[in-house]
């Protein structure tokens, strides 16, 4: 892929971005509510609404990675080290959690929560990389 400028790249990031965004919440708070008022909850319609709510997050990756490889090198470089971190802070996290759950130490642990605990240790592993420079 061409390298872009900064400044189109990141317009490129937002342009996808918000809209993913919104439909995540729209999905999120509309399917909740909805599934509140009717009764009985079809276990169809919480299958669809489970996998529309993770397509927009999964569209969000491919945005974050089309983002990293229209940029230079170094800030490619930051930003890959800072998701590479994240995950595997997550990844370790989810495997302590899993082994404490199997030997019956710890209660059930919502694994949705692991999600915003990839992005908080992403977003600090890349500024703590030095991505502090390339806001």
């Amino acid at each position: 892929m061409t390298q872009q400028t900064f400044k189109s790249a990141g317009r490129r990031y937002w342009r996808a971005f918000v809209p993913l965004m919104a439909i995540y919440m729209l999905i999120v708070l509309g399917g909740s509510y909805y599934l509140k008022i009717i009764d009985p909850e079809p276990r169809w319609l919480q299958v669809a609404l489970g996998v529309a709510t993770a397509l927009p997050l999964l569209g969000f990756f491919a945005v974050m990675l089309r983002y990293f490889a229209e940029t230079d090198e170094y800030h490619r470089q930051i930003h890959l080290k800072g998701f590479a971190y994240g995950a595997a802070i997550t990844i370790s996290a989810v495997t302590v959690v899993g082994s404490l759950q199997m030997f019956d130490a710890i209660g059930y642990v919502e694994l949705f929560w692991f999600n915003p605990m990839f992005f908080i240790t992403y977003g600090l592993s890349t500024y703590a990389l030095g991505g502090r420079q390339c806001l």
